[in-house]
């Protein structure tokens, strides 16, 4: 079949230049072949690499949504342990003549029975 193109591409260069251009074809074809296979293996072996890369990212979103309820909470707790202390000083200073020096106080003084540690 392949010797029958290569006659009809090339009448008149010959027997010679026939079987050449022949050979050439077959080449050719096989080397198409030998891509499409690897150009297929590839994408099958992208496809389960894609599928892996989905299930890290499924569970990193997940860990992530955990971190960020956890965080929530934290936050929550600190702000209201913030806001009992800033109440606390702002009952003491209203009910001083130096305001502003009885409401530091108060805070200084919550600040030190924390051991001024961030919370965790």
């Amino acid at each position: 079949m392949i010797s029958l193109i290569a006659y009809a591409l090339a009448p008149r260069l010959g027997a010679r230049m026939a079987t050449v251009t022949a050979w050439a074809l077959t080449i050719g074809l096989a080397f198409l072949a030998l891509y499409l296979a690897y150009c297929w293996a590839w994408d099958q072996g992208r496809d389960h690499e894609r599928a892996k890369w989905e299930s890290a990212a499924e569970m990193l979103e997940d860990a992530d949504a955990a971190a960020d309820a956890e965080a929530l909470d934290v936050a929550h707790d600190t702000k209201g342990t913030v806001d009992a202390q800033n109440e606390r000083a702002r009952d003491a200073a209203a009910a001083s003549d130096d305001p502003l020096r009885v409401g530091l106080d108060s805070l200084r003084g919550e600040g030190a029975r924390q051991g001024n540690e961030a919370a965790r």
